[in-house]
C-alpha cells in the first residue's frame, strides 16, 4: 500500500512538471498573462524664438486650438475699430447671412445721418451716407469692415437691436457665453469711444470666430469694393493682405488705443492649410501695429517645425509580470509630427495583456499620437524588448496561477 502511494505521489509530481513546462513554454494550459494598462503622455514641443512686438500687448493662437500665447501680461485696453468684430459677430447671430446673401435691406434714417455727424464732428473714421439711402446688410458690413465706418457700425447695431445699449448687453452676454471674459463692449458699436475694452488674447479669441464666419472672412479678404452708393470706391485698410498668407482681419487706430490690429494668415503644414490669428495693442500708430504684426506672422508661420516626440531607440513603456520581471516596450519606427511654439503633444499608450510566451515580434499594443492642427489620431504598433519565458521554479510554484 506504501509503495502504490509513492508510486501515486511519483506519478503526481511528474504530471506537474510536464503540466509546468507545457504552460512555461507553449502557453498551453494555464493562460498566464500580465495586467494590460494606459498612460498618457505630455511632451513639449522645441522651444522657439518668436518676433513680439517691442512695445504693448501681443498674443496669437490657431484655429481649432486652444493654445493661446502672449508676450506680457494680459491687461484690458481700448480696442479701437477692432471691436467691429464683436459687432458683426453679434449681428450675424441675430441675422445670419451665407455667401452670396445680400440680406435684410437698410434704409438711412435721420437717426443715422446725425450719428455720421457726429463722427465727422469727432475725426472718426465714416463713410457718406444720405437720408433714405438704401443698403444691404452685407453692404454695411463692408463698409464697416474695409474702410472701418464707425457711423454705419453704429447704425447696423441699431438696426439689429434697437438702440446701442441693447446692442452692448446683447454683445457683453454673447462674450461671456462664449468664454471670452476681459473683453467688454461700452457706449458704441465702432471702437471709437474707448469704453469698449479687450486684451489681446480675448482679441484673437474673438479673430478666430470671426475667420471661421465665410460671409466675415469674404468680406476681410476683398482689397476694394466698388460702385457703392453715395462714396463710390473704398479700399481695405489693411495693407498686409496678401502678404505672408495675411487673409484678413481688423485694424483699428485712436489717440487713446493707439494702434490695434488682428490678423489671421494661412500656413500650409502638410499639405494642410492652418490659420493663425494674432492681435497687436497699444501700438504706437497703426502703422507700427501693422508692421510690427508682419514681423511676428513671419516668426510665427516659420515656428512650425517637424519633431520627434518618441523614438524608436528608446523604451515608451514597462510591463510588470506576474513573477515580478519588468520587461521594456518599443516602438518600431519615430513618432514624428509637426511642433508649434510651446505646445505639448498628447500620446496615448495603451498595453494588451500580455501572455506567456509573447514574442518580441508580436504586438503588444498601441501609442497614439492626437495630430495637432486637425486633431485626428495617429496609432503606432508596440512591441517587448524580448521574448517572455517565465522561470520555470515560479511556475511550479504558482501551478494555480
Amino acid at each position: 500500500m506504501k509503495k502504490k502511494f509513492k508510486k501515486s505521489l511519483v506519478y503526481l509530481l511528474l504530471c506537474l512538471i510536464i503540466l509546468g513546462v507545457f504552460n512555461a513554454y507553449f502557453n498551453f494550459i494555464l493562460p498566464i498573462k500580465s495586467t494590460g494598462y494606459s498612460s498618457t503622455l505630455n511632451i513639449a514641443s522645441t522651444p522657439k524664438n518668436i518676433s513680439w512686438p517691442k512695445t504693448g500687448e501681443a498674443a496669437a493662437g490657431i484655429v481649432g486650438q486652444e493654445l493661446i500665447i502672449s508676450n506680457n501680461p494680459q491687461i484690458p485696453s481700448q480696442t479701437a475699430s477692432t471691436a467691429k468684430l464683436i459687432t458683426i459677430l453679434s449681428v450675424l447671430k441675430v441675422h445670419p447671412l451665407k455667401i452670396n446673401q445680400d440680406g435684410p435691406t437698410i434704409t438711412i434714417t435721420q437717426q443715422d445721418l446725425n450719428i455720421y455727424n457726429q463722427y465727422v464732428r469727432e475725426q472718426g473714421s465714416v463713410v457718406p451716407v444720405q437720408l433714405g439711402e438704401k443698403l444691404s446688410q452685407y453692404q454695411v458690413m463692408q463698409a464697416m469692415l474695409l474702410p472701418s465706418a464707425n457711423n454705419l457700425a453704429d447704425a447696423l447695431a441699431i438696426w439689429a437691436f434697437g438702440s446701442l445699449s441693447n446692442y452692448a448687453n446683447y454683445a457683453n452676454n454673447f462674450l461671456k457665453l462664449n468664454g471670452i471674459n476681459q473683453t467688454h463692449v461700452g457706449k458704441d458699436a465702432s471702437g471709437l469711444d474707448p469704453s469698449t475694452t479687450s486684451t489681446a488674447s480675448d482679441l484673437v479669441k474673438i479673430g478666430e470666430m470671426a475667420i471661421q464666419n465665410p460671409v466675415i472672412a469674404q468680406i476681410v479678404a476683398t482689397k476694394q469694393v466698388t460702385n457703392f452708393p453715395v462714396v463710390g470706391n473704398f479700399s481695405n485698410l489693411n495693407f498686409l493682405l496678401g502678404q505672408n498668407g495675411v487673409i484678413g482681419i481688423k485694424t483699428g487706430n485712436t489717440d487713446q488705443a493707439g494702434g490695434v490690429f488682428v490678423s489671421a494668415s494661412i500656413k500650409e503644414i502638410n499639405n494642410k492649410p492652418v490659420t493663425i490669428v494674432t492681435a497687436v495693442m497699444k501700438s504706437k500708430d497703426l502703422m507700427d501695429a501693422l508692421t510690427s504684426s508682419s514681423s511676428l506672422i513671419n516668426s510665427l508661420q516659420n515656428d512650425f517645425q517637424r519633431q520627434t516626440f518618441l523614438s524608436n531607440k528608446q523604451t515608451v513603456a514597462y510591463v510588470k509580470l506576474p513573477w515580478g520581471q519588468k520587461v521594456g516596450i518599443h516602438l518600431k519606427t519615430n513618432i514624428e509630427g509637426y511642433s508649434w511654439i510651446n505646445e505639448y503633444q498628447t500620446i496615448v499608450i495603451n498595453i494588451n495583456p500580455i501572455k506567456v510566451n509573447t514574442n518580441s515580434n508580436e504586438i503588444v499594443g498601441t501609442a497614439s499620437l492626437k495630430k495637432n492642427f486637425d486633431n485626428t489620431f495617429s496609432s503606432y504598433n508596440l512591441y517587448l524588448n524580448q521574448t517572455i519565458k517565465p522561470p520555470l521554479k515560479w511556475l511550479l510554484l504558482h501551478i494555480n496561477y
